[in-house]
């Protein structure tokens, strides 16, 4: 079971040479990151939610990618901050996939660049508030605002549980996993080292299908934030249970570009 990224989802047609190059001008004359005042002066707080579980956001209509209706923890969050900007900030709702957040300007995430990821630099994003982990490769690209620490909590599906007792157990186990997440760094490393005489394997899903998957059987195991991974126990998941924490305290917060201070 397997559900992806659609294709083409953050990349463009391919243009020819000489309008690509056009159109790249005209979008950096027209498109670039917002300072505060900016912000203030529009009225609007561009909020990049990259989560759809029902912990944190629910998006109206179903689909929706721009300006959406949102609802949920890291959404109503989102509106009392940008409501401590002033009274007249709203904030818009903008929806992206998980690496979204990372990619750079040719639609690619590269872990060891520096760069400021184009929907930040473009001003289409003023914040990730979707409760980032703060690591190496991500402070390449952003800089955080930490909110509060928490670790990764292993679901468990039920058929599997006899085998799957700790994190030993989770070598040679079927993954499901998000791309350029928190779970994946957690994955690669173990596969390199206490798993790598029996790597774990690997299905690359989007957020909304890791719950489904694991519930169903599908994947063996999925590793989520241990706020969303409770919530999940206690209100979505019928054949899986919230097993154990895995690797080391993590420090989650908000995403902002560099330049902002």
């Amino acid at each position: 079971m397997s559900a992806r990224r659609p294709a083409g989802a953050g990349a463009g047609r391919a243009w020819p040479p000489k309008w690509a190059l056009l159109l790249a001008l005209l979008l950096a004359a027209t498109a670039q990151a917002r300072s505060l005042a900016e912000i203030r002066r529009s009225g609007e707080l561009r909020v990049c939610i990259a989560s759809d579980h029902p912990a944190s956001a629910v998006f109206e209509p179903a689909g929706c990618r721009h300006n959406c209706k949102a609802s949920g923890t890291v959404a109503e969050l989102s509106g009392a901050f940008a409501n401590t900007l002033g009274r007249q900030v709203k904030p818009r709702f903008e929806r992206l996939y998980w690496d979204e957040q990372f990619f750079n300007q040719d639609g690619r995430t590269v872990r060891e660049a520096s760069y400021t990821p184009q929907a930040l630099a473009s001003g289409r994003c003023d914040l990730y508030p979707a409760n980032l982990v703060q690591n190496e490769w991500r402070l390449k690209k952003l800089d955080f605002v930490i909110l509060f620490p928490s670790r990764l909590m292993a679901i468990v599906a039920r058929q599997k549980a006899a085998q799957v007792k700790g994190v030993a157990d989770l070598a040679g186990k079927l993954a499901g996993v998000n791309r350029d997440t928190a779970a994946l760094n957690w994955v690669e490393q173990q596969n390199r080292g206490a798993f790598a005489a029996n790597p774990a394997r690997i299905d690359y899903l989007l957020s909304p299908a890791l719950f489904t998957a694991v519930d169903a059987g599908a994947v063996d195991f999925i590793l989520i934030d241990a706020d969303i991974a409770l919530w999940a126990g206690a209100h979505q998941l019928k054949h899986a249970n919230v097993a154990f924490p895995v690797g080391p305290t993590d420090l989650i917060g908000w995403g902002f570009r560099k330049d902002d201070k």
